[in-house]
């Protein structure tokens, strides 16, 4: 088993840090107040936190502190490495990939809603740059209609000084025929 399933506990006299990595037996000595006692419990693979007594889910992180042996179908603290039961030995390595794919989904958890905030965050964005397109559109396009009206105006004064001119030069050849002939 990995030493970082078994790191540390609390003396339960002191609640001072207690390294069990060291110690190869059950025997627990206390450094800060000189209590020894012997670790009856479970620590959570997880966490690492000790339960004097036996609990389904660990009271620090929740996670499971039992699985069932394949064999038999016993219930046997997530550390075992055989069944209490029957004896057969209990696959560390799937214990290790159940704990790998929880956290692989813990990932993907936190990627899927880092995404959903970005998507968000673009959108806000895409919609702020669309309404500035739009302003500037309406304004391109009130532009183009003065534009329009202006020349529309423009055109009319021609037409009309040409309508006026041809009027005149009509006239003048009516006056012009009129005194020639």
């Amino acid at each position: 088993m990995s030493d970082e399933i078994l790191q540390e506990i609390a003396c339960p006299n002191c609640r001072n840090p207690i390294d069990i990595r060291s110690n190869h037996d059950n025997h627990i000595l206390c450094d800060a107040c000189g209590s020894r006692f012997i670790l009856n419990g479970h620590i959570c693979a997880q966490c690492g936190t000790f339960h004097q007594h036996e609990q389904k889910f660990c009271r620090q992180c929740g996670a499971p502190m039992s699985r069932l042996c394949r064999k038999c179908n016993h219930s046997n603290w997530l550390g075992d490495e055989y069944c209490q039961n029957c004896g057969s030995a209990l696959d560390i390595l799937e214990l290790l990939h159940q704990q790998q794919q929880a956290k692989k989904l813990d990932t993907q958890r936190e990627r899927a809603e880092q995404i959903k905030q970005l998507k968000q965050l673009e959108e806000e964005s895409a919609q702020k740059r669309m309404a500035e397109f739009e302003a500037m559109e309406a304004e391109r396009q009130a532009e183009l209609r003065a534009n329009q009206e202006q020349s529309h105006k423009r055109d009319m004064l021609v037409f009309g000084m040409v309508g006026v001119g041809f009027v005149a030069f009509v006239l003048l050849l009516l006056i012009w025929a009129l005194f020639a002939g």
